[in-house]
């Protein structure tokens, strides 16, 4: 299911509901003029699977995964469509990995848990 996120709604536990229901499905979040900005999956009220994050342009800047609420991936894009940035989590959503690029697609700088 899809719906748009301002149709639904957060209950007191911070979960989203839609239609007086815990949502299961993807939120859409659209500009004035319908252009879609965002899009974040859903279960039980909880944040699971793809976040993602559009430019004006509609490409790709952000994305998310999440594991019931919890971070386990990260990426961002540069303008140029370049990845920029990457991390992985492990299941309690602490960070494991992190790199940089810069716009030009070179690494500059990350690091693994434990190191720095």
């Amino acid at each position: 299911m899809r719906v748009l996120l301002d149709d639904a709604e957060y209950n007191d536990d911070d979960r989203l509901t839609y239609g007086g229901q815990l949502f299961t499905g993807v939120a859409v979040e659209v500009d004035e003029d319908g252009v879609i900005l965002g899009e974040t999956s859903f279960r039980d009220g909880v944040q699971d699977g793809p976040e993602r994050g559009f430019r004006d342009d509609g490409s790709l800047s952000i994305e998310n995964i999440y594991l019931f609420g919890i971070i386990r991936e990260g990426r961002r894009w540069h303008g140029n469509g370049r990845l920029a940035y990457e991390m992985h989590a492990d299941q309690s959503g602490r960070m494991e990995s992190e790199q940089y690029w810069d716009p030009d697609g070179n690494p500059s700088g990350g690091c693994t848990r434990g190191k720095r």
